[in-house]
This record gives structure tokens, sequence and C-alpha cells, in this order.
């Protein structure tokens, strides 16, 4: 975001007040949506036609589908499924989350809900502050891009041993650690890149270059709880283009933040000097 042709300077406090201003946000959303789909199937009866199934789905999808990234629904002659994958947030992250419904012919219905990935306060405040973006709609617009990868990478990693992830946004890569049951992002990145996660980013678009209309679709409806036989396919590809990067399958190593020491060198001169803020500004943004 620019003023006057200049960037704004994004430091470290106004990047977490602008990430927990967006948490603060989505929060009150993300409540209302779970509450009320969770709500309507807890006091939903036995569903014993085809028509209550389509009337509780229907209920259900105007919770979750006004913040939904991605959405399925299928009906065979054993029931009808659902699923969402929808942002859920608190004051200190959000969650990449998959809301599954089932409604199994003449039984009750069944809904479920579990994070894929959890992108922390500190990770959102790193995409301001590198995005130069003070906009909370453009920094979503990039975990949005992420999102539905999450599943499929935290399958893979479960399956390789992978002990980091780099998935590629649209004008960066969100990294972070795999856990034992899900991914935890630690920070985004932009360019230029480091040689390791440039390496990752190469695998990626190598990935994509392979990649197939059922590949794509196959990796969408794992995040939606719904896996095909493309996926196998899809797994082994990705697994094959990150076969190089070592340095995944080891814990993180904590290296040096420049740009965080810049701030705080910055915030030192501030506190003698408080117009020197604004020059150490443009020194940073020029690394």
């Amino acid at each position: 975001m620019r003023q006057g042709g200049a960037a704004i300077v994004i430091t470290d406090t106004l990047a977490h007040g602008l990430a927990g201003h967006g948490l603060r946000l989505l929060r009150e959303r993300c409540r209302s949506a779970h509450d009320g789909a969770f709500r309507t199937v807890r006091e939903t009866d036995r569903v014993t036609t085809g028509k209550g199934a389509r009337r509780l789905l229907a209920i259900v999808n105007a919770s979750y589908a006004p913040m939904a990234w991605t959405q399925r629904a299928a009906t065979d002659r054993r029931g009808t499924y659902a699923a969402w994958l929808v942002p859920m947030a608190d004051a200190e992250s959000i969650a990449v989350c998959c809301a599954s419904l089932r409604i199994p012919v003449r039984a009750g219905a069944e809904l479920r809900q579990w994070p894929w990935m959890i992108v922390p306060k500190h990770a959102i405040a790193r995409g301001h502050q590198r995005l130069r973006d003070t906009d909370w709609a453009s920094v979503q617009s990039e975990f949005s891009v992420v999102a539905p990868h999450a599943s499929t990478v935290l399958l893979l990693s479960l399956v390789t041993g992978f002990k980091q992830f780099a998935i590629p946004a649209i004008h960066g890569l969100l990294i972070g650690d795999v856990e034992e049951n899900v991914l935890r992002a630690r920070t985004f990145i932009v360019p230029p890149f480091s040689r390791r996660w440039g390496k990752v980013l190469d695998a990626w678009l190598r990935f994509e270059q392979r990649s197939s209309a059922a590949w794509n679709r196959a990796v969408n409806d794992a995040a939606l709880d719904h896996q095909t036989p493309p996926l196998a396919d899809a797994l082994a590809a990705l697994a094959e283009e990150l076969a190089d990067c070592d340095f995944l399958r080891r814990p993180h190593e904590p290296g040096p933040d420049m740009e965080g020491d810049l701030w705080e060198a910055a915030r030192a001169q501030a506190a003698r000097d408080p117009a020197a803020l604004s020059a150490r500004g443009a020194d940073v943004r020029s690394q």
C-alpha cells in the first residue's frame, strides 16, 4: 500500500496490531458460522428422506458457504455428504479447517471440524510487513491460495518424514513446521528467497507444470475430506520434486532475522532521535 508514491513503513508493532485487528474482524464471523452449523445438526432429528437431507444441507451451507475457500457436496444411495474448507480464527491464529457433514440414509447427521494448518498471528504480521501492505483482505488472499494445499502437504509430510514445509502463495511462501496431525506456520517470506527456500519454490513450480486437472481436483477434494485415486499420483509427483530438499526432513533451526534486527536498531535509534525511524524505514525497504 502506498501513500504519496512511497511505501508505508510497517514496523513490528504496526504489523502485529494489523494482524490482531484482522483476527478480531474474522473471529466473530467464524464463531457464528461454527455455532450456527453445529446447532442446526445437533437439533435435527434422524433424517429419513432425501428432501430432509437436502434441507439440512442447505441450512448448514448457509452458515459455512459465505466464508468457505472451497466446498463440495455429493449424494449417493448411502446418503448425502458435504464439506467446506473454512478459516477459523481466535485471538492468536487462523486455522485452515475442514468442516465435514455426513447425512447417512435414515440415520443421524454427523458434522465434524478439524484443522489442517494453524497460522499464528506472528506469521500474519510478517505477511503485512513483508508485503508492505496494511490491507487485511490482501494478506488473507495470500493464505486463501495456500489453504487448499495444506491437507496434501500434511499427508505427504507424514509419509516422507518432512519436519518443515513451504507452500507458495501469490507473492511469497508460507513456511512452518510439521506437527503430529497439523501444519503450524512460522512465518511468511517474499523474494528474494534464500537458496534453500528458492529450491523449494522451484520444486513446486515443476510440480505445477506436471499437474493435470485430475490432480488439481484430487488435491482440492483431499482438503474436503474426500480422497480419490489421482491423489496418490499427485503426492508421488510432489514428493519426487521435493526429494532434493533434504533440509525439510530436519527440524527448523532459527537463522538470523535481518529485517527484525534492522527494526530493533531502528527502535533504539528512535528512542534517541524520533526522526531517525523514518530514515531507518528507507534502509529496511532497500534490503
